[in-house]
């Protein structure tokens, strides 16, 4: 059975939150989505997380700054994603210690493999389901 993850989405765009939790929620994992920097940190504070999966441009802050602030409460590996952030935006999420940095729009294979390399260097798991069970032994001696 593949391991259970928990997992902080914040993403302000309300359709690509919706797909991502889809997607999130079909590995069998626990999401917990908002669009608002604000209500993630409260969530933090209430509940346990794996990881997160942040925006960079959310009203109010910046997914580099929430990111940032979660780390004060309970330092947590996340994905950062955006598709307007300037090179050097993108070197500093880098620098700041993000897993990753994606660009949207986002490649699901390219997401669903960053998400395997994480949970590998953060878990030592599988992002998929364990391979069937080899097949029995030769029957006799």
């Amino acid at each position: 059975m593949a391991q259970s993850f928990r997992v902080l989405l914040v993403e302000d765009d309300d359709s690509l939150r919706s797909c991502l939790s889809e997607f999130l929620g079909s590995q069998g994992w626990e999401v917990g989505a908002t669009g608002f920097a604000a209500e993630a940190l409260h969530m933090i504070q209430q509940r346990r997380f794996d990881f997160s999966l942040l925006d960079f441009h959310l009203p109010g802050m910046t997914g580099l700054e929430l990111f940032q602030q979660i780390a004060t409460l309970r330092p947590l590996p996340a994905i950062l994603m955006s598709g307007l952030a300037s090179p050097e935006e993108a070197a500093a999420a880098q620098h700041a210690g993000f897993f990753a940095f994606l660009r949207k729009p986002l490649d699901l294979a390219r997401l669903r493999t960053s998400l395997h390399l994480l949970i590998q260097t953060h878990f030592g798991g599988p992002l998929a389901p364990p391979s069937p069970p080899s097949p029995p032994s030769r029957p006799g001696r």
